[in-house]
């Protein structure tokens, strides 16, 4: 799925406003609406299902700037491209390493990023969101068999040890799809309960 060359400029903002970041289609223009699968590595020490600051020195997704790329490449190969693509949510997900011994080591969408600014960052190119949605790891979708087959058809990617290996997957998935659907609609029931603010506020503890 893609869009006119013309429709991936971006527009610049008005004057007064973050100037630094250009506009994004929006989910209303033709063949937007897509999303992509993007993983981050998640924190042993955090009860949230926060990016890894301690041991691997994460600084994606920026929860402090509600921006992705910004500060350090990830996953450029996927979504460098979005706009051509018509991908408007970049959907993050996880293997849990946290606090909470009952949910840890499975995987886990924790957040929602419907993209509204891109700019180019050195050699890459970075997203924000205007409102994205992060979400306790008790309120984040886990990624299992029973799920997929709903999405997909079919059972939990394996790999050849057949254990459960997302890290590197890589799924595109189509507006109107079971799948984004599914996401979308559990994001939008849970958006009362967007941790954000607590995942900001851990990091700045932190440091």
């Amino acid at each position: 799925m893609g869009c006119k060359p013309k429709s991936c400029e971006p527009k610049k903002l008005e004057i007064g406003e973050k100037v630094n970041w250009s506009d994004y289609p929006s989910l209303g223009q033709n063949g937007f609406g897509n999303g992509k699968f993007c993983y981050f590595i998640s924190c042993k020490f955090s009860e949230l299902p926060i990016r890894d600051y301690v041991d691997a020195k994460k600084l994606e997704p920026r929860y402090e700037t509600k921006s992705y790329n910004e500060y350090y490449k990830c996953n450029q190969r996927s979504i460098k491209n979005a706009c051509r693509r018509g991908i408007s949510y970049i959907i993050f997900y996880t293997r849990y390493r946290g606090k909470k011994e009952d949910y840890r080591n499975r995987y886990f969408i924790t957040g929602l990023f419907p993209i509204s600014g891109q700019r180019n960052v050195s050699n890459r190119i970075a997203y924000r969101s205007d409102n994205p949605i992060f979400l306790s790891i008790e309120d984040s979708i886990e990624l299992n068999d029973k799920v997929w087959k709903k999405w997909f058809g079919k059972d939990l990617p394996r790999d050849h040890r057949n254990a459960h290996n997302l890290h590197f997957m890589t799924k595109f998935v189509e507006k109107g799809s079971p799948a984004l659907m599914g996401i979308l609609s559990h994001f939008e029931n849970k958006k009362g309960k967007n941790k954000l603010d607590d995942y900001v506020k851990e990091l700045v503890k932190r440091h």
